[in-house]
């Protein structure tokens, strides 16, 4: 990759974006590394840069930023976004990326992030500096094959990641992690892998049978690399997502939770099932699941398991139970307590209670599951009565005083 000699923020700003754009070389990736590893104020900011979700508020941040102008400039100034010659393989890439080249750019090269010879880093008023406000979760997951290997997500290229007995697992374009029987040759195509995400992370997989999944954070799903040669397609969830069932009517798919199975042979439905929440919950939205074998949903109805072993069926908002699959928190009468882990498992934080009693106060609102917490958080002080404080990654909750 060809790097414009320029002064050393516009060199690193011309790394950070190479590695956005998956043209480095190893000598530059080194470079990128030792940057990196130089200081926690450097690993911040290039977490800060590769974080998606905050980019879709760049808007915000850089308000006085003309977004044309920018990318243009990012253009000019580095040769790798658009090389000459290279037409025929020119990569379709998202807009986000461009986005954050031209913000990188504008920031390192007229602010300068950090100088070799002087340490300290600017002041720099923007999301790339440390930051008091906690930032939301992110396209992120682990893959665990059947072999042990762990694959983080976030970090892995685009393209195929694994190969198992036959199965060809890739990184799609999207990060949509898809799986492809090539061949089986008799091997055994039924080895288990596990797609998790930890508190602030979510992620889709399209299954073998092109089944897709979406996993909101603090979710395992567990499923065989293959359900060739198999009566059903089984698959085991830990935590909540969103399934598009692929149909097929001879091979029933059975969702295995802790205190539900699902049984689909094609449909729409979310499934919540967290270990520390007081149910698990169904939500169709269309087509048909049978729960336990004895319990038939119909679209915009959910089944709600208890832990006592009970299991009612009610109408609701289909759209409000999916909301966090479209980048929505929606709280519809909910219970504080139950509105608070969604919104700690998303934003990685912790949540103390000054009053008990205040976990069972019903709250109600909307708003994008991408702003500041401090935002989210404002919409349940508007109800009255209630008072947050943040302190680190913890939030305090109390009587308004």
């Amino acid at each position: 990759m060809e790097l414009p000699n320029v002064n050393f923020s516009s060199r690193i700003a011309a790394l950070i974006c190479g590695y956005l754009f998956n043209e480095l070389n190893d000598g530059e990736l080194e470079e990128l590394e030792q940057w990196i590893n130089a200081s926690q104020e450097h690993k911040e900011i290039f977490e800060s840069i590769l974080d998606e979700a905050s980019l879709e508020n760049q808007g915000r941040i850089y308000n006085s930023v003309d977004v044309d102008l920018a990318l243009i400039s990012a253009k000019q100034q580095l040769k790798f976004v658009e090389r000459p010659g290279n037409n025929t393989n020119k990569k379709i890439r998202p807009l986000w990326i461009y986005i954050a080249a031209a913000s990188i750019i504008l920031l390192i090269t007229t602010i300068g992030l950090y100088n070799l010879r002087n340490p300290k880093p600017l002041p720099v008023p923007s999301a790339l500096a440390k930051r008091s406000e906690i930032k939301p979760g992110s396209n992120k997951a682990t893959l665990t094959l059947a072999n042990g290997k762990k694959i983080v997500l976030s970090a892995a290229a685009n393209g195929e990641l694994a190969k198992e007995a036959g199965v060809v697992i890739t990184k799609a374009a999207d990060g949509m992690l898809v799986y492809e029987v090539k061949a089986q040759n008799g091997q055994d195509t039924h080895q288990m892998n596990a797609l998790s995400t930890a508190k602030g992370e979510q992620y889709q997989v399209s299954l073998p049978d092109g089944t897709r999944v979406w996993l909101n954070a603090a979710t395992s799903l567990k499923y065989p690399s293959s359900f060739s040669g198999t009566g059903e397609r089984r698959v085991e969830l830990s935590g909540e997502a969103y399934f598009e069932v692929s149909k097929d009517k001879i091979h029933p798919f059975i969702v295995k939770t802790d205190r539900q199975e699902v049984e689909v042979l094609g449909t729409h439905f979310n499934l919540n099932s967290y270990s520390d929440e007081e149910v698990t919950k169904t939500t169709l939205l269309e087509g048909a699941v049978k729960i336990n074998r004895r319990i038939l949903l119909k679209p915009g109805e959910e089944g709600v398991s208890a832990k006592t072993g009970t299991l009612t069926v009610n109408a609701v908002d289909t759209e409000s139970s999916i909301a966090w699959k479209n980048g929505r928190f929606v709280f519809e009468n909910e219970l504080l307590k139950t509105a608070l882990n969604k919104i700690a498992r998303w934003y990685d934080i912790e949540v103390e209670y000054q009053d008990q009693n205040l976990e069972s106060l019903p709250v109600g609102g909307s708003i994008s599951k991408f702003d500041k917490v401090s935002e989210v958080l404002a919409l349940f002080e508007k109800t009255g009565g209630l008072q947050f404080t943040i302190k680190g990654r913890t939030v305090i909750v109390c009587n308004k005083k």
